[in-house]
């Protein structure tokens, strides 16, 4: 008796994250390439994502997410800490775009995205 229930118990803990869902995990939707100073430039979009609806565009250079500055950090740390993270959650990411003076300021929430087959990307040609 005691051994099906500890068989069931650890069936039913191994089974729940199946059962009731993962974390829902998300995204902005930029694919970006670290620069020599630690800043990142976008080099594309996914259409219809976060960050391709408030008008990032490829091109920009990331200088700051949630407070952070991307200059002297680390990029993977950038990149699964601060632009990724649980879908529904918000995120402030600041901008420079070449020819413009002025540091723009794109408040987004995250949100799970399909890319792949499926994802169309949008590259500095607007393509």
């Amino acid at each position: 008796m005691m051994k099906t229930l500890f068989v069931l118990l650890l069936c039913l803990f191994l089974m729940a994250p199946a059962a009731f869902g993962k974390e829902a995990f998300g995204g902005v939707g930029i694919d970006g390439v670290p620069r020599a100073d630690g800043t990142i430039v976008v080099r594309q979009l996914v259409a219809g994502g976060p960050a391709h609806l408030a008008g990032i565009k490829a091109g920009d250079v990331i200088t700051q997410v949630d407070g952070t500055p991307t200059q002297g950090s680390d990029f993977k740390f950038i990149v699964e800490r601060r632009l990724r993270g649980r879908a529904g959650t918000p995120v402030l990411i600041l901008v420079r775009r070449p020819g413009n003076p002025k540091t723009l300021s794109f408040n987004l929430v995250r949100r799970q995205l399909k890319v792949g087959g499926a994802g169309k990307k949008v590259n500095q040609k607007g393509e």
